[in-house]
C-alpha cells in the first residue's frame, strides 16, 4: 500500500495538471460554462487564465475592452478569482474580482464615469448629472446585496432635477460631494458619512445605513446658502422639517431596496 507521503507528489501533479486544462482552455467556452447569466460578453479571445472581451454587460452596466488574468486555483474551493480592468463610454473601472455562487467581492476597485453611465447601478442616480469617482479596498456582495463596503465616493459637479417645476425643468447645480463608506466584523451592514465639498448651494453632512435586509436609513442636515435656486429650496421646505437654530433642516428617510 502506498503511503501518503508517495501520494502526496501524484495529487499534486494531477491538481497542477488540470490547472493547465483549466487555465488554457478557450475563453470563449469557458465563460459560458461559469459566469452568470446576467453577465454578458461579446467578441470573446483567449483563455479562461487571460483573456479579452470586446464588449460586456454586468448589472446592465455597458463596458468595452474588458481584459482580465485569472488563477485557476481558487476552482477548487468553489470561487473565480481575476484581475479585471475595462473601459466605460466615458471612464474606466479596475478591480480583482472573487465570486462564489452565492457571493461577490472585489479588491482594490477604482472607477472614473459620468453618473449618467453609472445610473444603472442605483435607482438613485436616474435623472442626475455630474462626475463620479471611487475607490474602494474592499467591496463584497451577497445575493446582490452590499455586506462589506470599505473605501470612499466622490461626485463633482452634482445636477440634479428640481424638487419643484422650475417651468423649464432645468437640471440644478448641488456642487461637489464626498460618501465615505466602512463596515465593521463587530456590526452587520454597511455606514457611509457624507458631507459637500464646499462652493454648491447647499451645507450638507450626514450618515447612511444600510442594513443586510436590504434596508436603508438615511439622516443628514442641510441649510441653503443665500442665492440658492428658489426651487431647490422649496423642495427643500416640502421634504424637511422645520430649521433649527442654526438655520439646518434635518432629512430623514428610510425604507428598504
Amino acid at each position: 500500500m502506498m503511503s501518503a507521503n508517495r501520494w502526496w507528489p501524484v495529487a499534486l501533479g494531477v491538481g497542477a495538471y488540470l490547472a493547465f486544462l483549466i487555465a488554457s482552455f478557450p475563453a470563449s467556452t469557458a465563460y459560458r460554462w461559469l459566469v452568470p447569466e446576467s453577465v454578458q460578453l461579446t467578441g470573446v479571445e483567449g483563455t479562461f487564465w487571460s483573456g479579452h472581451a470586446a464588449a460586456a454587460s454586468v448589472a446592465q452596466l455597458g463596458l468595452q475592452d474588458l481584459r482580465w488574468r485569472g488563477s485557476p486555483w481558487p476552482l477548487f474551493t468553489g470561487r473565480l478569482s481575476a484581475d479585471v480592468e475595462a473601459r466605460l463610454p466615458d471612464g474606466f473601472v479596475s478591480a480583482h474580482v472573487s465570486a462564489s455562487p452565492s457571493r461577490v467581492r472585489f479588491g482594490d476597485a477604482r472607477i472614473s464615469a459620468s453618473v449618467p453611465t453609472l445610473q444603472s447601478l442605483s435607482p438613485v442616480l436616474r435623472g442626475m448629472r455630474g462626475q463620479a469617482s471611487a475607490t474602494f479596498a474592499a467591496v463584497e456582495l451577497a445575493n446582490g446585496w452590499p455586506t462589506v463596503v470599505d473605501g470612499e465616493l466622490r461626485l463633482a459637479k452634482l445636477e440634479v432635477p428640481p424638487f419643484v417645476s422650475n417651468g423649464a425643468n432645468q437640471l440644478i447645480a448641488l456642487g461637489d460631494y464626498v460618501v465615505r463608506f466602512t463596515s465593521s466584523a463587530d456590526k452587520p451592514g454597511v455606514a457611509a458619512t457624507f458631507n459637500d465639498l464646499g462652493g454648491g448651494p447647499l451645507e450638507v453632512s450626514g450618515t447612511l445605513a444600510l442594513a443586510p435586509g436590504r434596508g436603508y436609513m438615511l439622516d443628514a442636515l442641510i441649510m441653503p446658502h443665500a442665492g440658492a435656486d428658489e426651487s431647490l429650496v422649496q423642495g427643500l421646505q416640502f421634504m424637511t422639517q422645520e430649521p433649527d437654530s442654526a438655520g439646518r433642516r434635518r432629512l430623514t428617510l428610510t425604507g428598504s431596496l
